[in-house]
């Protein structure tokens, strides 16, 4: 578990800013002590890591909690590429002295996805599932192996949708103010202890 008084840098796409919420509505403002949400709309992996030294390393955190890929798999590319950009972000901070906490995002609704008119522009959006899947999965494999914590969104956020899952999104992929004050909840408990 963190401890408050620690210094946390969220890094991240449009999830972990905030899409479609407002700041004080966001997961991340949810999070006690001295937090900085360094997410970007629209960011991918590739992204993230160029921006790794400004936004992560001269931030001098004790924790950075990442989480992205959304975009590079919707946009089409390869799960190894998201899986090397991620890698590369955790040894970077690793090797600064930073604890790393991969993040594995919100899996989307993809009945509702498939809604949006925005969806046929993405090439990725047809194997989206699968490759989302798998890439929770090396994420968790990642943590385990090198007994790092994991913000599991993926696994604990369907608990607490049961009166319907696209209840809990703004338009398939952005969870709304609801899903974002369950995402807080998860997070507080998963890095806090706290309820």
């Amino acid at each position: 578990m963190i401890k408050a008084d620690k210094r946390i840098v969220f890094l991240g796409d449009s999830i972990t800013e905030g899409y479609g919420v407002s700041a004080s509505e966001c997961w991340v403002a949810a999070m006690p002590g001295d937090t900085v949400n360094h997410g970007i709309s629209g960011d991918t992996t590739a992204g993230m890591l160029r921006r790794f030294t400004a936004h992560v390393l001269r931030e001098h955190p004790d924790y950075v909690v990442i989480m992205g890929g959304i975009n590079d798999l919707s946009e089409g590319r390869s799960l190894q590429s998201v899986q090397q950009n991620l890698q590369a972000m955790y040894e970077k901070a690793e090797m600064r002295g930073i604890t790393v906490i991969p993040a594995v995002c919100v899996m989307p609704d993809y009945a509702m996805v498939l809604e949006n008119a925005w969806a046929q522009y993405y090439p990725g959006i047809r194997h989206l599932q699968e490759n989302l899947e798998q890439l929770a999965a090396w994420i968790r494999s990642y943590a385990r192996s090198n007994e790092l914590l994991c913000l599991d969104f993926a696994q604990y956020f369907p608990n607490y949708t049961t009166d319907g899952y696209n209840r809990y999104f703004s338009d398939g992929v952005h969870p709304n103010e609801r899903g974002h004050a369950i995402m807080a909840q998860i997070a507080r408990k998963l890095l806090f202890g706290l309820t």
